[in-house]
């Protein structure tokens, strides 16, 4: 008999995903596999397995992982917006706000979650409400050159150039 630890070892986390970072995708998800086998019950496999989906453009099956990660861990503002980033390369922009909308909710300090939320907002039309979303990640964070440049191209569509020129020199 196997007595397997309770839970899962960071390092074998952090050893996923630099095999995802290296781009060794497939490698990473027969890791992943092999993890979620022993800790069906980790939400994060769940999220990294969606990662690797969509890296491989196999986008329905992405959303698929993402929402075993979130149905085990609703507080789960990571794999709320790697739902909504894959949302958004659907085309499904509503679907993408909701889900951006819930990462915000829990995380509201994620700057990321702002820009991507603005972009979708953008898609959809929504300029001003998208420049707020691009103004908040840009209070958290600074120094974040792709919230500028969004913001940037935002203020250059509603015709503010002067304020779009200073953004994307940002």
């Amino acid at each position: 008999m196997t007595i397997k630890p309770q839970q899962l070892p960071q390092a074998q986390i952090n050893s996923v995903i630099d095999l995802f970072t290296n781009g060794q995708i497939q490698e990473a998800l027969d890791s992943v596999g092999a993890l979620i086998k022993d800790y069906p019950d980790e939400a994060i496999l769940y999220n990294i397995s969606g990662a690797c989906y969509a890296s491989l453009v196999q986008l329905d099956t992405a959303v698929k992982f993402y929402e075993k990660a979130i149905a085990m861990k609703p507080d789960y503002a990571d794999a709320h917006n790697n739902l909504a980033v894959t949302f958004q390369e659907l085309g499904q922009l509503d679907a993408a706000v909701k889900s951006y909308d819930q990462a915000l909710a829990i995380k509201p300090d994620y700057a990321e979650a702002f820009n991507n939320l603005g972009i979708a907002l953008n898609g959809l039309g929504q300029l001003n409400a998208a420049l707020k979303s691009y103004e908040q990640a840009l209070a958290i964070k600074p120094d974040y050159t792709g919230a500028h440049n969004n913001l940037g191209i935002a203020l250059k569509d509603l015709g503010q150039l002067d304020a779009a020129l200073k953004s994307f020199e940002k």
